[in-house]
């Protein structure tokens, strides 16, 4: 994955299909949600694996910069909670990059050992 900055995303965010840059149906909602700044949904919650408090669920296929673009660019968003990075620092970096600008984060909460990931959060 390239490196892409805040001007890729900005240029594509409401044109994107978001069932191309994820894994799954639920997975684009939440990317939906995101965009949309949707007021209900306030709270984003990453895991590996589903679990009925789990929003998105990461796998291959899944674009975690668009994630982070969606998220940073939120409004609504006041919790993010993160239990899962994957091993992929270029994955780990543009998530990053983009969840920074979110000015809204009132918490940010790491669950667990979330591996390498968590040197990439140094920006953050």
């Amino acid at each position: 994955m390239d490196r892409r900055d805040i001007k890729y995303y900005e240029a594509r965010a409401q044109t994107i299909n978001l069932e191309e840059i994820t894994s799954d149906e639920y997975n684009a909602e939440i990317l939906r949600l995101l965009r949309d700044s949707d007021p209900e949904f306030t709270g984003l919650y990453i895991q590996n694996h589903y679990e009925d408090f789990c929003d998105f669920v990461v796998r291959e296929g899944d674009d975690l910069g668009w994630l982070g673009y969606f998220a940073g660019q939120n409004k609504s968003l006041n919790t993010l909670t993160i239990q899962y990075l994957p091993q992929d620092r270029q994955q780990v970096d543009a998530f990053v990059r983009a969840i920074k600008h979110n000015c809204s984060f009132q918490t940010l909460e790491f669950i667990n050992d979330i591996g390498d990931g968590f040197q990439s959060l140094g920006s953050l």
